[in-house]
């Protein structure tokens, strides 16, 4: 019976599988704004009701904030949606001067994407008013640890119960106690997630995890929440499947349910799932996530059944020497169609955060296969055979197999804030280079930040003009800070390049976020204009 079952749990996994790939419809990795109307960085004469944001793809609001001339910030309430447009109501009466939008939108593989413009009414301000910095990293050391403790459980806890239910024949099965403490770690941490998901969502602080918007946010307004709920009807499967008796056919049936729903809820969100083809990258990501559940969630109870020893160990050794192949091979194949699809060039690797997560993930999954070689083929034989040396050495083997896992699942949670080399690719914009047009005193320029992720960068100040004809200034200088952390001002001298463009190098910015851009520029000897706006910088691993 045993061995049809596996069979029957192989059949289903690759029916899921399958149906993954009806179920997986073309998307993008991120929205991009297209327009926006009022333009960035443009002039009206009269206060706008709305401003409406053209992306590339369906975009889900999550949160938009308008800081006016006096510093005051305001959510905005009434936001329409129709498409890829979405329609921002600005609030009656607002005063001349500038005013400064940011908003964050959810793209199609539930990442929170936020981004931000200027426009002025009547004239600009002389001073801008300071955009208020909403990144917390409390939020993003919540992130992770949630997100690590959830995977402890799915991988742990799930795998360990499938472990005990296909494999195993002990009763009580030893490790039982550690596989449930993963399961209710994971379920404790499962609302965990939520909330930090709302958060990240909102770019809201920590401080904002009480309300009511964040929780909504985190469960509904990103494909993550539906995630999450699915993590945790695995785990709570998965605790059933032990409460029913490990070895009954209730506990094997509601074990492979539990380890199919980790597939499902992985492969219902984030960056590989959704690249593009998703008939391809959708059911591989699924098969990736089941079997790394198989592979590493046997080795916690593994190891406690070499602990003990009995006359059962025989058997288990035997049985699971006979399956695993076939799981690390899926394992591998679909790792790599991942890994190809979504990093796309060999340099990638060593000049992307994504690249190198994923180099980091390689070695620690090169390490854990030399030693399941080890283990399979030198080591399995001699102990199935009774020789005690050989099980003391496969004992210490599994147990470095699992500090080498734990490792690796900590390394997953870092892909949660980076970008694969596939999306930066498709849009390039969006993590490279930020532009932004500014005019005042009949001074215009384009501005630009590179690269407009937090660490060293460039300005660029291009098609400079006085009254709508190119001049040569007497000097242009850069300022750039963050009022909000009192970071700043930093000043460069911009000095004018072979392409006509004046560049100012050398600033190095700590943080992410909104960052205030001033360039003056010396017109003559009496006259300076300095032109304002804000870079939206992002996080150096986003």
């Amino acid at each position: 019976m045993h061995g049809s079952f596996l069979k029957s749990l192989a059949a289903a996994i690759l029916l899921a599988a399958v149906l993954l790939v009806g179920a997986a419809g073309q998307a993008l990795a991120h929205a991009q704004l297209i327009s926006a109307d009022p333009a960035d960085g443009s002039i009206v004469a009269a206060a706008p009701q709305t401003v409406t944001l053209r992306f590339s793809e369906p975009a889900r609001p999550l949160v938009a904030r308008l800081i006016h001339p006096g510093g005051h910030t305001e959510i905005l309430k009434d936001i329409g949606q129709k498409g890829s447009i979405i329609t921002l109501t600005l609030p009656g009466g607002l005063e001349n001067g500038t005013h400064i939008l940011s908003w964050r939108v959810a793209s199609s593989d539930g990442h929170p994407i936020g981004g931000g413009l200027v426009f002025s009414i009547g004239a600009p301000s002389a001073v801008a008013p300071a955009a208020v910095d909403q990144s917390d990293p409390a939020v993003r050391i919540g992130l992770w640890s949630a997100r690590f403790v959830l995977l402890v459980g799915l991988i742990v806890g799930v795998g360990g119960t499938a472990f005990f239910a296909l494999i195993s024949r002990s009763d009580p099965p030893p490790g039982a106690r550690g596989v449930t403490g993963a399961l209710l770690a994971g379920l404790l941490a499962a609302p965990a997630l939520i909330g930090f998901q709302g958060l990240d969502a909102l770019g809201a602080p920590f401080s904002d995890l009480v309300t009511a918007d964040v929780w909504h946010a985190g469960l509904w307004a990103t494909s993550y929440g539906r995630s999450t709920l699915l993590a945790a009807m695995a785990i709570c499967v998965a605790y059933a499947a032990g409460q029913a008796g490990y070895w009954s056919r209730l506990g094997i049936w509601l074990a492979s349910a539990a380890t199919l729903l980790v597939g499902v809820a992985v492969a219902s969100a984030g960056h590989a799932s959704t690249a593009p083809p998703r008939y391809l990258t959708a059911p591989a990501v699924f098969l990736h996530a089941v079997t790394a559940v198989l592979w590493i969630g046997a080795l916690l109870p593994l190891g406690a059944i070499l602990v003990r020893g009995g006359a059962e160990l025989p058997m288990v050794l035997r049985r699971f020497s006979r399956v695993i192949p076939a799981i690390v091979a899926v394992l591998a194949l679909s790792g790599l169609m991942l890994a190809i699809v979504q990093v796309q060039t060999i340099p990638a690797l060593w000049n992307t955060d994504y690249g190198r997560v994923l180099m980091a993930k390689l070695a620690l999954v090169a390490a854990l296969l030399l030693l399941a070689a080890l283990n399979r083929f030198w080591l399995t034989t001699p102990v199935v055979a009774g020789d005690a040396g050989a099980a003391r050495r496969l004992t210490r083997s599994v147990g470095a197999e699992i500090v080498v896992a734990t490792a690796v699942i900590a390394v997953l949670g870092l892909w949660r804030f980076t970008p694969p080399p596939r999306a930066i690719a498709a849009n390039p914009a969006l993590f490279e280079v930020q532009q932004v047009r500014a005019e005042k005193d009949g001074i215009s320029a384009v501005l630009s930040i590179h690269p407009s992720i937090a660490g060293p960068v460039r300005v660029e100040i291009g098609n400079l003009l006085l009254d709508g004809k190119p001049f040569e200034p007497i000097s242009v200088s850069v300022d750039l800070d963050k009022p909000s952390y009192g970071i700043g001002p930093f000043t460069r001298d911009a000095s004018k390049a072979g392409d006509g463009t004046y560049r100012a190098d050398g600033f190095l910015l700590p943080l992410d976020g909104f960052w205030i851009v001033r360039v003056t520029v010396l017109v003559s000897d009496f006259r300076s204009v300095t032109l304002i706006d804000v870079f939206d910088v992002r996080k150096a691993s986003q």
